[in-house]
C-alpha cells in the first residue's frame, strides 16, 4: 500500500475517534500504535488499524465499538441474506466486535472490522462536509437576499444626520443628486466602506431642498422628509402641469401660490417660505414680491397673475439657489 494512502488512512481514523467523543489520551495511544507499525513496515493497513484499534480504542471506548460492529454487520456482502445470520454468530460479532467476549467465543475478523469500519466512516465523513457546504451555501444565498431586499426596501426607516454612513444615505444622496440639489463630485469625495457619508456638503444639500419644500431648515434627514425626497420630482412636475392650463391670481390659489414659490426659491429670487402657511397674508405677500422681482428683471409687468407663458419662462431659468 501506498505511503500516502497510509497516511489518508490514519488521518480520517483519528478524525472519526475526535467526532464520536474518544478521549485524546486514547487518540494518542492509537496514534502511537499506528505509527510504530509504520515504523516495523507493515505493509497491510488493516493489520496497522487492527491492532491499533484493538489496543488502543476498541476496549476502552464502548461507543466505537458499537460503530464498528454495527457497520460490519450491516455490510456483509457474502452472507446472502438477514435470515442467514445464526444467533450464534450474531452474538459472536458483538463480543468480538466488544473485544470483552469469553474464550469460547469465535474470533471475529479484526482486520475486516477495521476495513469495514473505515468505509463507513469515509461515508460519514463525506456527508459531514457535504452537509457544512450546504449550510454554509444557504447561509450565503440568505444574506446576498437580504442584501438585496435592503438595498430596495423603502429606505426612509430612520432619521439621517450628519456623520451617518448606510444603504439609506447612499439612496439619498441618489436623490439629492436627481433633484439637482447635491453634485456627483461632491458625492464621489465621501464614500467610506463602500457607502457614502452624510458630510457636511449633503448635509447643505438637505437644506437646499427643504428650502425647496417649504420646510424649516435642519439640515436634518427625517423619515417624513426623506419620503417627500422621493416623490418631490414628481410632485413638482405635477404642480406646475396643473397650474399652467390656467392664469391664475397668487392671491386666491394654493396650488398657484406652491408653484411659483419652488420655482422663485430654485432661481434665487426667493429665500424661503412656508408651505404649512403659505395662505397667511404675509407668506403670500412675501411669494408675489419675489415673483414681481423676477417679472421685473425679464421686463414683464407686475402683476399677481401666472400663466403658462411665464411659469414656462421662469422655469427654463438656471437654478441659483444659495
Amino acid at each position: 500500500m501506498k505511503n500516502q494512502d497510509k497516511h489518508y488512512l490514519k488521518a480520517l481514523l483519528l478524525a472519526s475517534m475526535s467526532s464520536i467523543g474518544v478521549t485524546a489520551s486514547q487518540a494518542a495511544l492509537t496514534s502511537s500504535i499506528l505509527a510504530r507499525k509504520e515504523r516495523e513496515g507493515s505493509d497491510t493497513s488493516t493489520e496497522m488499524i487492527s491492532e491499533a484499534l484493538t489496543n488502543g480504542v476498541l476496549e476502552s471506548h464502548p461507543s466505537f465499538g458499537e460503530v464498528l460492529g454495527h457497520t460490519s454487520h450491516g455490510s456483509h456482502g457474502s452472507h446472502g441474506s438477514h435470515s442467514s445470520h445464526t444467533s450464534s454468530s450474531h452474538t459472536s460479532h458483538v463480543s468480538s466486535g466488544y473485544g470483552g467476549g469469553g474464550g469460547g467465543g469465535k474470533k471475529y475478523n479484526s482486520t475486516k472490522i477495521g476495513a469495514t469500519a473505515l468505509g463507513g466512516l469515509a461515508g460519514t465523513v463525506a456527508l459531514t462536509y457535504l452537509a457544512k457546504y450546504i449550510i454554509k451555501a444557504h447561509a450565503k444565498h440568505v444574506a446576498e437576499r437580504k442584501a438585496e431586499i435592503n438595498r430596495y426596501r423603502a429606505y426612509a426607516s430612520r432619521d439621517l444626520s450628519e456623520g451617518i454612513y448606510g444603504n439609506d444615505v447612499d439612496r439619498l444622496t441618489d436623490l439629492l443628486v436627481e433633484n439637482d440639489a447635491l453634485d456627483i463630485f461632491d458625492r464621489k469625495f465621501s464614500g467610506k466602506w463602500s457607502h457614502y457619508k452624510f458630510n457636511r456638503k449633503v448635509k447643505h444639500s438637505v437644506k437646499r431642498m427643504q428650502t425647496r419644500m417649504g420646510r424649516r431648515k435642519t439640515g436634518k434627514a427625517s423619515t417624513f422628509f426623506q419620503t417627500n425626497l422621493q416623490q418631490w420630482k414628481e410632485r413638482r412636475l405635477r404642480l406646475i402641469t396643473a397650474v399652467s392650463r390656467d392664469s391664475l391670481d397668487l392671491m386666491e390659489n394654493r396650488d398657484a401660490l406652491s408653484a411659483v414659490a419652488i420655482l422663485l426659491v430654485e432661481k434665487g429670487y426667493l429665500k424661503s417660505y412656508d408651505s404649512d402657511y403659505i395662505m397667511n397674508e404675509d407668506e403670500k405677500l412675501k411669494i408675489i414680491k419675489a415673483y414681481n422681482k423676477f417679472l421685473h428683471r425679464n421686463q414683464l409687468p407686475e402683476t399677481t397673475l401666472v400663466d403658462e407663458q411665464k411659469l414656462r419662462l421662469l422655469n427654463s431659468l438656471p437654478n441659483n439657489q444659495k
